[in-house]
């Protein structure tokens, strides 16, 4: 059985079955128009599928047919378990929150705080430090995920196979020693996709050949294959522009592409799919498989046909303020109100806020190198905040440490057992002379 893959592999489909496999292919991304031969095709995007929810995670079409074969063997009370593993796969996918991928994140999350777990999922939730927590879409996105997708990106997936299927309180000291050892490939995967997000900036700001395109292709002998759709994204982060990593290891090339809202990065493929050993994908994420030599080929004919296709406002970021919040009217009652619209994610963000003017009142100070902590106040009332990634702005804060506009959303944060309303910092600026302040 595959799992979020195999909807285009139709060479290693009939290999299967040349070897006699009975292969089930579960998967949900976009499919070709003939299916790979199988025992069974199980893609609620296939064009004949009546299912009605089409946005399913990978993990969560395996789900459904877990969820079918636990009704037919009459073991139901085993889905709560199966319902854990598959939310923390709907969040690191990154899928569209609605539908039944948030009810699974939901229940799933409701699940692993509520616990009792497996000795497996105690471990690495121990490890990443959220033991005793109420779990939330970032906990798992941010923390949890990536601990387990470290394995197969820098080591073996074997690694996190055997913790997520430890049971029992025998095995506790195996599982949190695989969870450390997951751990500490994590901490390898961030320095390498540090390094690779470094160099490609590098190459990017550079040469106007990559850099001055709408969509960019970066590339390198070696890069590591594991963390290549990191660095895409981050690369989408840092300049807005529909981006494709590519590792080159001799005469064949793997590359991982991610996309900006406006741009179909699948459809785009498409039109130069000659070039490609194999691709597929959505229209934001997707991967392909290309010979060395043809690369400069296909960053021609793909930037080409990008820059006809967008336009310059198009690669310009926003922020969607979902309205006014002065800092006096944040309340428990106001947290409690958005909490109740959890779990957020794609197609569900979290709720944007604006206040104007409010002062810096404590801070900035640098956390982990990386991130910005600080206190904001307004009319009196104080509210620490965090600010994700925004290190390099600590010098705009000390130069207008008054009268700033502040977009943020809200949050509740516990520290040595105490429990306090925390903003997380979407985006400040120094407030326009002359412009219309929202009342505060």
């Amino acid at each position: 059985m595959s799992v979020d893959c195999g909807i285009r592999g139709a060479d290693a489909a009939r290999r299967a079955k040349e070897l006699g496999v009975d292969l089930v292919i579960t998967d949900h991304h976009e499919p070709e128009a003939t299916l790979p031969p199988a025992l069974a095709v199980i893609n609620p995007k296939r064009a004949d599928c009546r299912y009605p929810d089409k946005h399913l995670a990978g993990v969560g079409v395996a789900l459904k047919v877990v969820q079918a074969l636990t009704e037919r063997a009459g073991r139901q009370k085993w889905l709560p378990a199966f319902v854990k593993v598959a939310a923390i796969g709907t969040l690191a996918d990154v899928v569209p929150l609605v539908g039944e991928n948030r009810i699974i994140a939901k229940l799933g999350l409701e699940g692993l705080s509520r616990g009792p777990n497996s000795v497996g999922l105690r471990a690495l939730i121990d490890c990443a430090g959220l033991g005793g927590k109420k779990l939330d879409s970032f906990h798992v996105a941010f923390m949890l995920a990536p601990r387990v997708n470290a394995a197969g990106r820098m080591a073996s997936p074997d690694i996190a196979t055997r913790l997520l299927l430890a049971s029992g309180e025998e095995m506790d000291a195996e599982a949190r020693a695989l969870a450390e050892q997951l751990n500490s490939e994590n901490l390898r995967r961030q320095q390498e996709e540090a390094d690779m997000v470094a160099e490609a900036r590098r190459v990017i700001e550079n040469d106007p050949a990559i850099g001055a395109h709408s969509l960019l292709v970066v590339g390198g002998e070696g890069w590591h294959r594991g963390v290549i759709g990191i660095v895409a994204s981050k690369i989408v982060d840092a300049f807005f522009k529909p981006t494709i990593v590519i590792s080159i290891e001799g005469d064949l090339a793997h590359g991982s592409c991610r996309s900006i809202p406006a741009f179909d990065m699948l459809g785009a493929l498409e039109r130069v799919g000659d070039l490609f050993v194999r691709f597929g994908g959505h229209r934001q994420a997707a991967g392909l498989t290309i010979e060395t030599a043809r690369i400069p080929e296909f960053r021609a004919r793909l930037t080409a046909y990008a820059d006809e296709a967008l336009e310059p406002d198009q690669l310009m970021p926003r922020l969607r303020i979902d309205g006014p919040l002065p800092l006096r009217s944040i309340t428990p009652g106001v947290v409690s109100g958005i909490a109740a619209l959890e779990p957020f994610g794609a197609s569900n963000p979290r709720p944007v806020f604006h206040a104007s003017p409010v002062d810096l009142a404590d801070g900035p100070r640098t956390v982990k190198e990386r991130h910005l902590s600080m206190s904001f106040r307004q009319q009196g009332r104080v509210f620490r905040a965090i600010a994700w990634r925004a290190a390099e702005r600590a010098g705009f804060l000390n130069e207008h440490r008054t009268g700033l506009d502040l977009a943020f959303s809200l949050d509740e944060n516990q520290y040595q057992g105490e429990t306090y309303i925390q903003l997380t910092v979407a985006d400040f600026r120094a407030a326009e002379i002359g412009s219309d302040p929202i009342s505060c």
